[in-house]
């Protein structure tokens, strides 16, 4: 079978799972978000990323859908992605949990194989691009972003990723994990809502799951791409919209407490601080905060 035939395959499979899902949340008298794959497909104009879709109502966390697809399918080409309605166990970087609730936000894990090992690091940065151009065709929002990788809007959270990888003889499966905030969600705690914002609240209306998916499939395989082919370039668009660089920052990292001033960056998206003393450091993983806070627990990521 070619290519297209697999694909074929792939949407044909996710639609029969979809309705099956679906017929079982009636049954029990569920209520969740339905996901419409023809919608999905209508604009889908990728070769690999998302041409096939896992679909649940319901599930523990999209990242172990992932991995569970794989495991049982060693031999599954990359670009598949793991979506679901609902998340009980959704998590965010440092194992935090992301409050991934029913009809007000699209999560998703896309599992990646970068030719360039070296360059995995820049899929992260590579995610955030994607979302930032799918809200921006979706409903004309204009994210930036805040170190490591988080996505914003005037300061409040409107997405969160997360890559995991594992390495698998001779290369490198990487789950990446995305979930963007779509609608306001009412359940938040306070703490939560004044610093998460949705696209609703952004422009005003909401994009349709399924249409929001899909721009983000077709501007995630690009992204990807240049991962191996084009890393300065990909660098270089991040970087332009990165609101943590010439701003006094603290680093909350797993060995304590940086502050300085956020000079630039690495090859790989590090982030080179300039100490008090005047040395400069190169921090691949931490937490931007404001000076002279340090990091706190159980804060949703």
């Amino acid at each position: 079978m070619g290519p297209l035939g697999e694909c074929r395959r792939a949407l044909f499979f996710a639609r029969f799972q979809a309705r099956r899902e679906r017929k079982l949340a009636e049954l029990d008298g569920r209520r969740r978000m339905p996901f419409d794959l023809d919608r999905y497909a209508a604009g889908l104009q990728t070769r690999a990323v998302g041409q096939r879709v896992e679909y649940r109502e319901q599930t523990g966390s999209t990242m172990d859908d992932a991995r569970a697809v794989l495991d049982g399918e060693p031999g599954t080409a990359p670009g598949f992605a793991c979506i679901a309605g609902e998340q009980l166990t959704g998590r965010g970087r440092l194992n935090r949990h992301w409050v991934s609730a029913p009809g007000v936000g699209l999560y998703v894990t896309y599992y990646l194989r970068p030719s360039v090992v070296a360059n995995a690091p820049l899929i992260s940065l590579a995610a955030a691009l994607a979302v930032a151009e799918a809200a921006e065709a979706g409903c004309g929002a204009t994210p930036v972003f805040k170190w490591p990788n988080d996505v914003m809007h005037e300061g409040r959270k409107l997405c969160g990723i997360l890559a995991e990888a594992r390495s698998s003889g001779d290369r490198l499966d990487v789950f990446l994990g995305i979930g963007v905030n779509v609608r306001p969600n009412p359940n938040h705690p306070p703490e939560v809502a004044s610093i998460a914002v949705s696209l609703e609240e952004i422009a005003g209306t909401a994009p349709a799951i399924e249409e929001l998916a899909a721009a983000l499939s077709n501007a995630l395989e690009v992204r990807v791409a240049q991962v191996d082919a084009e890393p300065e370039r990909l660098l270089a668009d991040w970087r332009a919209r990165l609101s943590t660089l010439g701003r006094r920052v603290g680093i909350n990292t797993v060995t304590g407490t940086l502050e300085g001033v956020a000079v630039g960056l690495g090859g790989r998206g590090e982030l080179v601080i300039e100490l008090d003393d005047g040395t400069r450091r190169e921090i691949a993983s931490g937490d931007v905060v404001a000076p002279g806070v340090a990091a706190t627990a159980g804060s949703s990521d």
